[in-house]
């Protein structure tokens, strides 16, 4: 019961968070729950989860999606979903938290001191390449956001634009990244077991994560700076850890 709790809790407040910003179920859910579960079960759980909570944002937010971009960066991601996949399967649990957590700093701090956007329009040749990465960082250690949200604040997309795509694009993503898992035999009875077990608190997660948003965007209140910040607290957590 204590174990179901714990899960519980960490995926409500992963689907909160991605409820309000487009974005950061797997971010905030894998590491937590790597530090109560087995990674290699931790990651395929935080994947169904972040598929699930992609559907009703997308539907909310359709009217705002750059389609083009999105399926660009999904070609992307399928080969290097197959590739990350192998990975998770043949890596030691330590290796897999310890670059989840360079990630999760690397990007954060990125994230955190960019000011300004780089490019005029998406480029399909860039967004195929950052499709790749995030399919493989998504299947390897269950992080796909960190490419994409990097390549998506370098263009002057508003910030329903932004959170639409990314969750467009999580949505697709994990299509290829869930056949990863499938194929390797890590989609076990105990992640299907979890899964439901936690549903509930996944639904109170999205529905306040949603609701949320509208009262934030309504204010002009910065809520990626205390994201990002509690994300590098997690990051260098899971590095001290695991050294």
């Amino acid at each position: 019961m204590a174990d179901i709790l714990i899960v519980s809790i960490i995926i409500g407040l992963g689907s909160f968070t991605q409820g309000l910003t487009g974005f950061g179920l797997a971010l905030v859910s894998v590491p937590l729950l790597s530090l109560f579960l087995d990674v290699k079960l931790a990651i395929p759980l935080a994947g169904l989860f972040g598929w699930f909570v992609t559907f009703p944002i997308v539907w909310k937010m359709k009217a705002h999606i750059q389609f083009k971009t999105a399926v660009i960066l999904f070609v992307g991601s399928l080969p290097g979903s197959f590739i990350g996949a192998n990975l998770l399967k043949q890596l030691p649990a330590q290796v897999i938290l310890i670059t989840m957590g360079v990630i999760l700093l690397a990007s954060s701090i990125y994230s955190l001191r960019s000011k300004t956007t780089i490019f005029k329009s998406a480029s399909p040749p860039i967004s195929l390449g950052v499709g790749f990465f995030s399919g493989a960082l998504g299947a390897s250690v269950g992080e796909p956001g960190p490419p994409v949200i990097a390549y998506t604040s370098m263009l002057p997309w508003t910030n329903d634009q932004t959170k639409s795509t990314l969750v467009f694009f999580f949505m697709l993503q994990m299509i290829g990244a869930i056949a990863g898992f499938w194929s390797k035999g890590l989609l076990t009875e105990e992640v299907f077991s979890y899964l439901i077990k936690a549903m509930p608190s996944f639904i109170v997660g999205i529905s306040l994560g949603m609701f949320s948003y509208q009262l934030l965007h309504k204010y002009h209140i910065n809520y990626h700076k205390i994201i990002y910040s509690l994300l590098i607290i997690i990051g260098s957590l899971l590095i001290l850890k695991n050294i």
